[in-house]
């Protein structure tokens, strides 16, 4: 299986996709770099729009890589759907490999990310001198803090994707359980309906959780509970996955 992964890791870090990802982090970068440039340039540098204010609006768009999950579960699977008897793997190990794979791009991309957002973000904001390592340590534990909220949306990229050979049907999977239902339960839980069983769920819901993740004095951000529902959630969708592909495999055999 290992060696399987390994060679496919490199299939899939030489591929279109995973450039076409590594320049839309770097748009995304820049555009978050021109924006705060730009508001100081009409605001006048007293709104505090420095080197600082880019690290906390990074921190307030967690969700983009989450939601972006979906996609490096498709660098990770590649053209098509994959065949563990041709790769001469258990269906288990075939979507345990696929897991890791997404797992490890993850990691990678994460890493490119902060370098970028580090280095231009220091380039744009050179006349303020270094950045304080205190603005860079800060946005570094609300990264590790979101680490399994983000492991949560590969499994569940993972698991779409095994549910449903057709690549529309993953997305649209995907998309009811990361964006639709959560929306849902945002607006119910709202004071213009007062639903008091929907602001309950939705304080379990991983984008309530990214949404709290920036701001640690907030009463309501509970560090164990943001973990707990991350790494809760991705078992769930293991545990799902495994069993629907293996029952697929299965028949597929027959």
């Amino acid at each position: 299986m290992f060696s399987y992964i390994s060679k496919d890791l490199k299939r899939a870090a030489a591929s279109k996709g995973a450039r076409l990802y590594l320049i839309g982090t770097a748009v995304l970068v820049l555009i978050a770099n021109i924006a705060v440039i730009a508001f100081r340039f009409i605001y006048g540098s007293n709104e505090g729009t420095f080197s600082y204010n880019v690290f906390e609006y990074a921190s307030w768009c967690f969700l983009i890589p989450y939601y972006s999950c979906i996609l490096l579960g498709i660098i990770a699977f590649g053209s098509g759907y994959p065949d563990a008897k041709k790769e001469g793997l258990a269906p288990w190990q075939m979507y345990i490999a696929k897991l890791i794979e997404a797992i490890v791009l993850a990691a990678v991309f994460l890493v490119i990310a902060f370098v970028l957002l580090l280095v231009v973000t220091q380039l744009f904001h050179i006349n303020e001198g270094a950045i304080l390592w205190g603005v860079v340590k800060s946005f570094l534990q609300k990264a590790a803090l979101s680490l399994p909220l983000w492991f949560a949306g590969i499994s569940f990229a993972i698991m779409f994707l095994f549910l449903f050979p057709n690549r529309l049907g993953a997305f649209l999977g995907f998309a009811v359980v990361t964006v639709i239902i959560p929306q849902i339960i945002r607006i119910f839980s709202l004071d213009t309906f007062k639903f008091e069983l929907f602001r309950t769920i939705r304080r379990y819901t991983i984008t309530q959780s990214f949404g709290l993740v920036p701001y640690p004095s907030y009463p309501e951000r509970s560090v164990p509970l943001i973990i707990t529902l991350g790494i809760v959630y991705a078992v769930i969708a293991i545990v799902i996955g495994l069993i629907v592909y293996g029952r697929k495999a299965a028949e597929d055999d027959r």
